[in-house]
């Protein structure tokens, strides 16, 4: 159905951030995207985009672009792990996110879509998922990025839930994988197996989804979404070492599978912390190698019933994050 809607995205450049862009535009919304480097927006140019450069932490480069567009879908955020201060983190995921929301709700947007982290609620088992009433765990709550979007979505709720002007909703996708990793991000995990004869894995696992059927959703979430509420987008709850076999499967590959021992990732976390300590910019630490260690599993029960969410088998996006990487 034709929309005569226009979204504004930030995080434009991003893995997420592109896909979504990829399907407002496929649902016929007219689209702004913000992003601070134009040469690394792989879309083609389209009627209905128009792309700003800009910094999320600067308002005066995106302020005028709000007084055009009907709703706002905020994506960017600072995700490197190699930062040691929370201040970092804090001045683009925290603070840039409370004052976008305050210039959307004084430019009377109708909706307000935070982009947060599954990790800032309490992740579970195979056998009792994590979901939105599970407050944060460790080693989540000792993580600086976690805490910055947890913070970010606290303050974004308890803002929107102060006015009744502007709908304001989180997404919390989990791990994803597909096209358009442009950095790359989490495509990562999938190079890192590539023409690797044996390949090492953590103990520990995670939701695995594809960015597709989080952009999806969130296009979704423009319409079905309800004021004030978080939904998880979670996918395939995968240990690491199903997660491998699934990819060198994908790439046709025949490969060794060897457990990194837990006490011996833990051992390098805190060669990390010390490393850290000495000045050296690393993203080994001790609570980031934890987070390898544990069954990082969600539940998108909610996001299902009332977002309509559709999860697809993670083969979906290993295959896509393959072609895009150009591995085969």
């Amino acid at each position: 159905m034709p929309q005569n809607k226009t979204v504004f995205v930030t995080g434009a450049s991003g893995l997420l951030g592109i896909n979504v862009i990829e399907d407002l535009l496929l649902h016929k919304y007219n689209v702004i995207g913000l992003l601070r480097n134009k040469n690394k927006f792989p879309l083609p140019k389209n009627k209905q985009l128009k792309i700003i450069i800009g910094d999320i932490s600067n308002p005066e480069t995106y302020v005028e672009a709000l007084k055009k567009v009907q709703i706002v879908i905020h994506v960017a955020a600072v995700t490197d792990q190699n930062i040691k201060k929370y201040a970092t983190y804090k001045k683009t995921n925290v603070d840039a996110a409370k004052n976008l929301l305050k210039q959307s709700i004084q430019n009377n947007i109708q909706t307000f879509i935070n982009v947060g982290s599954a990790n800032a609620f309490g992740f579970g088992s195979l056998t009792n998922l994590g979901n939105e009433t599970i407050r944060i765990k460790a080693p989540f709550n000792k993580s600086l990025y976690a805490l910055s979007k947890l913070e970010a979505q606290n303050e974004i709720l308890r803002v929107g839930n102060s006015q009744q002007k502007t709908k304001v909703i989180s997404v919390n996708p989990t791990f994803m994988i597909g096209k358009y990793d442009t950095k790359p991000s989490s495509g990562r995990i999938v190079l890192s197996a590539h023409k690797k004869k044996i390949i090492f894995y953590p103990p520990g696992g995670k939701s695995f989804i594809n960015v597709k059927d989080v952009a999806q959703t969130i296009t979704k979430t423009i319409n079905l979404g309800k004021h004030g509420e978080s939904y998880l987008l979670s996918g395939e709850n995968l240990s690491y070492k199903q997660f491998y076999k699934k990819v060198t499967k994908a790439l046709n590959q025949r490969s060794k599978f060897v457990k990194i021992p837990k006490e011996l990732l833990i051992t390098i976390g805190y060669f990390g912390n010390f490393a850290r300590f000495l000045g050296v910019k690393t993203a080994i630490s001790a609570t980031n190698l934890k987070t390898l260690c544990i069954s990082n599993f969600y539940s998108n029960k909610k996001a299902t019933t009332n977002l309509n969410h559709v999860q697809h088998p993670i083969n979906s996006g290993i295959d896509d994050a393959i072609k895009w990487f150009k591995l085969k």
